[in-house]
């Protein structure tokens, strides 16, 4: 049945498991890797030839076990057994930026550079939209990331509440940043102040699956003053921070003009800059200021694709941001630049431009840059997913074997890198819930109808 926005954001929240299995995953592959984060070990992303099947067993919202595989194995009434013979299973992905209510805005406006393309395309068709588009947006990003293995993402966006809403409605886990930006308006600045209240307020509202963080947009949109207040009230309440950092040449020359001082420095003299601060792009840094990121446990968010159509600059300097110590994740950024949101495809491009910028082939292998998009995201979230271990909450994507791109099968971590796209996976599980399988995701049509009924209104405005 189709899930329409609700009155109660409050509604549907998932009741408290019990004891008994709810899932079975049958017969997978599941590489060391997988099991204990540790991607670059040897033979961590091995599984061909002699690779043991394992269940997966998962009681409520976690993994219970891991055992050998018994085609016999018995369950109980209410137990769903989801074949995933032929399949390895891996943690599900995690996109640490995006902007999953600007799904609607795919190949709208390309071609053009970031300012204009903000100011002229994207801010005008924005402004035509309501909070229930922002809902029908997100539902149809999550059937995307559904569809290519990603289980949880780090998003900012308008209209909090009704992204939330349909997050939880699709069954996905998310931390949800409310977009800020005042742009140094004084009434602008209060109103907010006061969503940032909101979002505390709501940070328990949407169940276990959604945690909240504010989203000042970035240095050239949102005051002084009013970042300062944002840095305060979120150590105060332990409230994470998601902000655009040093994305183009333009906005460090900008900064440097009006203020004195670069990005980092700026912002960290703003008390913006710590480790619950997730900073998307930091593609123009100089050596201190990777120093400085390093030194304040910022965690800098590489967004490739959205970087390499821009034209942002750069690209990351990703060898030396982790020579430093810089904790580096992945993200699409939205479809309004990317235009994807498959992470098995931004993973490819992490890993090759980082090998063409330094003219070194052994720079971020794929063992790395799959533990990018799981255990390292996990952690940095706070977050007991990014594994596949008892005692962790059950996010599984299952990868089709048999699929073109996965043959012969030499090494799992090079073919999901360097060969496939999110088209291998075959079924994703989310806190222990079937969300597609074997291809089939529900209420896909009836979400693509809905958001083509808006189309007309929202692009002819």
């Amino acid at each position: 049945m189709l899930h329409h926005p609700t009155s109660n954001p409050g509604a549907g929240a998932s009741a408290a498991p019990d004891a008994a299995d709810t899932l079975i995953v049958s017969g997978a592959l599941v590489p060391p890797g997988a099991q204990d984060g540790r991607w670059t070990a040897p033979g961590a992303t091995r599984i061909s030839g002699a690779g043991e099947r394992v269940d997966i067993i998962v009681a409520g919202r976690r993994i219970r076990a891991i055992e050998p595989h018994r085609p016999d194995r018995p369950a109980a009434a209410g137990t769903q057994v989801l074949d995933a013979r032929g399949t390895a299973a891996l943690p599900g992905l995690i996109n640490a930026h995006t902007h999953n209510g600007m799904t609607v805005m795919r190949s709208y406006a390309d071609d053009m550079p970031l300012m204009p393309w903000l100011q002229e395309k994207i801010w005008p068709f924005e402004a035509r939209m309501t909070p229930e588009d922002v809902y029908w947006s997100n539902r149809l990003g999550c059937i995307e990331m559904i569809r290519t293995g990603t289980t949880c993402f780090s998003d900012m966006y308008w209209h909090f509440e009704q992204t939330a809403t349909a997050v939880r409605d699709s069954g996905m886990r998310a931390q949800l940043a409310a977009a800020l930006a005042d742009f140094g308006a004084a009434d602008r600045a209060e109103e907010q102040k006061a969503v940032a209240r909101d979002v505390v307020a709501a940070r328990d509202r949407f169940g276990s699956r959604i945690t909240l963080a504010f989203g000042p947009h970035a240095n050239y949109t949102v005051s002084g003053a009013t970042l300062a207040w944002l840095a305060e009230t979120a150590a105060a309440a332990d409230i994470p921070l998601h902000i655009h950092l040093s994305e183009t040449a333009g906005e460090v020359a900008n900064c440097a003009r009006d203020t004195g001082l670069r990005p980092p420095a700026y912002l960290d003299s703003l008390g913006v800059l710590g480790p619950r601060t997730f900073a998307a792009h930091c593609v123009h840094l100089d050596d201190t200021e990777i120093a400085l990121l390093a030194e304040r446990g910022v965690h800098a968010l590489h967004n490739p694709k959205s970087n390499l159509k821009l034209a942002s600059g750069g690209p990351m300097r990703y060898r030396d941001m982790r020579a430093a110590g810089v904790s580096v994740l992945v993200g699409t950024d939205s479809v309004a630049s990317n235009n994807s949101l498959d992470m098995f495809e931004e993973l490819q491009f992490a890993a090759l431009l980082a090998k063409h910028a330094t003219g070194d082939p052994t720079v971020l292998p794929a063992g790395e840059a799959l533990g990018l998009a799981t255990s390292a995201a996990a952690d940095a979230l706070r977050l007991p997913i990014g594994r596949i271990a008892p005692g962790l909450l059950a996010d599984i994507v299952l990868i089709d074997l048999t699929h073109p791109m996965m043959f012969p099968g030499h090494d799992l971590a090079a073919d999901v890198i360097y060969s496939a796209n999110g088209r291998a996976v075959q079924s994703t599980v989310c806190d222990g819930q079937v969300l597609m399988e074997s291809g089939v995701v529900a209420d896909e049509a009836e979400i693509r109808a809905e958001v083509m009924g808006r189309l007309g209104r929202l692009v002819g405005g």
